[in-house]
């Protein structure tokens, strides 16, 4: 998935997207689905969440 912020890395996949932040700060992202799984706590909003450093999360789609 080309685009987006610096330090994130982003792929999808049949059924999901993960969505990764590299960076040593948070970053916010729209969301791509539902939420699944992260490897940090993150609250999803509305349109986008708050990806904490160093971040990766799974998303249905």
């Amino acid at each position: 998935m080309a685009g987006g912020p610096r330090g994130r890395l982003a792929f999808r996949r049949d059924g999901f997207v993960c969505t990764a932040n590299t960076t040593g700060r948070a970053l916010s992202v729209p969301l791509p689905g539902r939420f699944l799984l992260s490897n940090e706590p993150v609250a999803p909003g509305a349109d986008a969440v708050e990806l904490p450093a160093d971040t990766t999360v799974w998303w249905a789609v």
